[in-house]
């Protein structure tokens, strides 16, 4: 067993070594190839030109993206269908608009919800799709419907 390990470590310590060299080879040219105000001259040309052309491909992925963003945010479609809702929110709204501020207890006892989440997570979706503000007065948190008066506060 040593053997067969001390022989797979030669092959591979051989290998490595023959690596090196022709790496420690490509330096070594590369080193003289350097000495020549040329070779320099081209290498930076070169460069100049590769960063030219990678600004070129960002400013491209960056006008798409743009293009992508705005596209986006014509998409009526889209706002149009987180605003459809349930008939039960169609009632937790009527009675917010009735009876102005609500929370998750008032919504509860007038819709019979068996806890506090099941109204809570009503309401929370219901402001999460925009059609209602929330504030909070002490552990209390209030909804009233958003009437897109960005002054409105609690």
């Amino acid at each position: 067993m040593i053997g067969q390990d001390r022989i797979v470590t030669v092959m591979t310590e051989d290998k490595i070594s023959k690596e090196y060299e022709a790496l420690l080879f490509d330096v070594k040219y590369d080193k003289e190839q350097f000495k020549d105000n040329a070779t320099i001259g081209l290498l930076l040309y070169r460069l100049a030109k590769e960063r030219e052309a990678s600004n070129s491909l960002f400013r491209e992925i960056g006008a798409k993206l743009d293009r992508i963003a705005s596209l986006l945010e014509r998409r009526p479609e889209q706002k149009e269908l987180t605003n459809i809702i349930s008939d039960i929110d169609q009632k937790i709204l009527a009675h917010i608009q009735r009876n102005g501020k609500v929370d998750a207890e008032d919504i509860q006892s007038i819709f019979q919800y068996r806890g506090k989440n099941a109204a809570s997570a009503r309401l929370n979706d219901l402001y999460e799709k925009g059609l209602l503000k929330k504030g909070r007065a002490g552990k209390k948190v209030f909804y009233w419907v958003n009437t897109g008066d960005a002054r409105q506060t609690g």
